[in-house]
């Protein structure tokens, strides 16, 4: 399976780099033993993320992200089936603070019930495939 979400960020800008880090550290640790691999933008107002793996695997992860308070207004743009995963390599892939991606999560928001949910959300995917190539 394989899930997009974006979700608005808590956390405090003084602290963003430190807790950023700690995400992305904690991720990479746990993340190979659930079978899950992905990506993660963060522009400093929004996360936008990827997660692959087993269903229940996935499913349980979102369910800790939807509950921890470092994030808010958690929306799952896409949820597909996939044969080939498209961050294989990555127990968790963090791309840096990339602001310019926060237009493309903004859409998403914007679209969570309009008919171009799946064109905004494909678009989101792709930005974040580039990045890890």
């Amino acid at each position: 399976m394989s899930l997009l979400y974006v979700s608005r960020s808590t956390i405090d800008a003084g602290e963003a780099q430190a807790t950023i880090a700690e995400i992305v550290e904690t991720a990479q640790r746990v993340n190979p033993p659930r079978g899950l691999t992905g990506a993660l933008i963060f522009t400093g107002a929004s996360f936008a993320q990827i997660l692959e793996g087993p269903t229940d695997a996935v499913e349980t992860m979102i369910a800790a992200i939807a509950s921890d308070p470092r994030h808010k207004d958690v929306f799952i743009a896409d949820r597909s089936p996939t044969l080939e995963r498209r961050f294989a390599q990555w127990s968790m892939a963090y791309f840096g603070r990339v602001n310019f991606v926060e237009r493309h999560i903004t859409k998403v928001f914007e679209e969570r019930t309009g008919i171009e949910l799946p064109l905004a959300a494909r678009r989101l995917r792709q930005l974040m495939r580039e990045f890890s190539l």
